[in-house]
């Protein structure tokens, strides 16, 4: 007890000195077990105890310069990167929707989209400050509340071509939250596995009763690739090959069930066959897609599309199919500028994902940046003429719901990439105990 005494002494006048609270317990374990270490080799010089713990605390030197040092060191990072990608692509997604509004049809909504984008920012700061390792904390709360939301805006949201407008864009917080139980389940062992998977039902079904094959899809991807990641890094402490096995045949025979279960409606059944061909019905469910098709075929690599017949009489090409219209109205190459920002801005996310030190700030960040990339691909894969979602381009294409949902996640992501160095896992463990 003594000798604990002088070391918490010496740390705390360490820890004084460090402005981020959030890294002491990090410094500390650090310092501790370096003194520690360097007290038990003076034991084995043959150093009386005491004698020896007095000279490994006095070797650690002045314990104010000691804190002074590791302040200028241990800081809050902000990702400005990040920060300064989401603004352009926000910038880009006025500019482009202000240029649609030229055409008719195609209001530009300036209030709401003012409106929106200043909620998603306060939605995004305030993420960023609160502390992201409640999602491992609390997983299963917040779990509860996110199911608890989107089956009350199911009641409550719009009925728009048949789906619940809002619900769609609410599902995708899912895979974030997923990632605070597969951190919580993860020493469970195939225990961990099955209930990992078996949580996810809940949204998965949520998501046939929208209906929306498409939101059930965008959110197992991610879901997937998460609950591999934890198998193949051994955080489920099982056999790889019988893990990834029970997750993957579970996921696919409920999606299975439940895709079977909506295609036994012949309007579904049309209604895909006309997507993946939209000239078999161009005057009823493949008109979109005709159209999408012939403003593409004729679009060129630089200036407005050769199609003569009025090409914006898509219904919400503003919105939904903002890139089909840039594409034709600008060019392929304003495309590949616009895509290739935010490719920048999904590659620089990984990459930072890929640097977190704690299993926790990994998953948390990984299913964020996961979830926007589905987003963008299956919004760029409908822009290109197979019309398979309405969903919107994160900060390109208008939708209020989306923006805020998406700061949302960035805010969380932002608050990874911020303290995520100085999370210990181990710690987390205890405050869960």
């Amino acid at each position: 007890m003594q000798y604990s005494a002088k070391i918490n002494e010496f740390l705390e006048t360490v820890c004084e000195q460090i402005r981020w609270k959030k890294a002491h317990n990090m410094v500390c374990e650090e310092i501790r077990n370096h003194i520690i270490d360097q007290k038990n080799a003076f034991v084995d010089e043959g150093i009386d105890e005491e004698i020896a713990m007095d000279k490994s605390i006095k070797e650690m030197g002045d314990p104010v310069l000691i804190g002074t040092e590791l302040d200028r060191t241990h800081r809050p990072k902000t990702e400005w990167n990040i920060i300064l990608l989401t603004g352009i692509m926000i910038l880009l997604g006025f500019a482009i929707r202000f240029l649609a509004s030229s055409e008719p049809h195609t209001p530009f909504m300036l209030e709401r989209s003012l409106m929106t984008t200043l909620i998603g920012i306060a939605c995004m700061v305030t993420l960023y400050f609160i502390d992201f390792t409640i999602i491992g904390r609390y997983p299963k709360s917040i779990f509860i509340g996110l199911t608890i939301l989107t089956i009350i805006s199911i009641f409550l949201s719009p009925v728009i071509r048949g789906k619940h407008a809002y619900v769609q864009f609410i599902m995708i917080l899912f895979p974030t939250v997923m990632s605070g139980i597969i951190y919580n389940m993860r020493n469970k062992g195939y225990l961990g596995i099955i209930l990992s998977g078996a949580l996810f039902i809940i949204p998965v079904f949520i998501g046939f009763m929208i209906p929306s094959i498409s939101v059930v899809v965008l959110i197992s991807l991610p879901f997937l690739i998460l609950i591999t990641m934890a198998i193949i890094k051994g955080w489920f402490n099982v056999k790889k090959i019988y893990g990834i096995l029970l997750i993957y045949i579970s996921t696919i025979s409920v999606v299975a069930i439940g895709f079977l279960k909506l295609m036994s409606y012949s309007y579904r059944r049309e209604r895909l066959l006309n997507i993946i061909n939209p000239l078999r019905d161009p005057l009823g469910y493949g008109y979109t897609g005709a159209k999408m098709r012939d403003m593409l075929s004729n679009a060129k690599l630089i200036g407005r599309g050769t199609l003569e017949i009025n090409p914006y009489m898509i219904p919400e090409i503003n919105t939904n199919y903002i890139l089909t219209y840039l594409i034709h109205r600008l060019g392929w190459l304003s495309f590949i500028v616009v895509m290739g920002i935010i490719f920048l801005f999904i590659i620089r996310s990984f990459k930072l994902c890929y640097k977190q030190k704690s299993i926790l700030g990994r998953l948390v960040s990984t299913a964020v940046v996961l979830t926007f990339t589905m987003e963008v691909l299956f919004y760029t894969i409908s822009n290109l003429g197979l019309s398979i979602t309405n969903y919107a381009l994160p900060f390109i294409s208008y939708s209020g719901m989306a923006t805020i949902i998406n700061m949302t996640l960035i805010g969380i992501m932002l608050s990874v990439f911020k303290s995520g160095d100085v999370v210990k896992d181990n710690l987390l463990l205890q405050k869960n105990d």
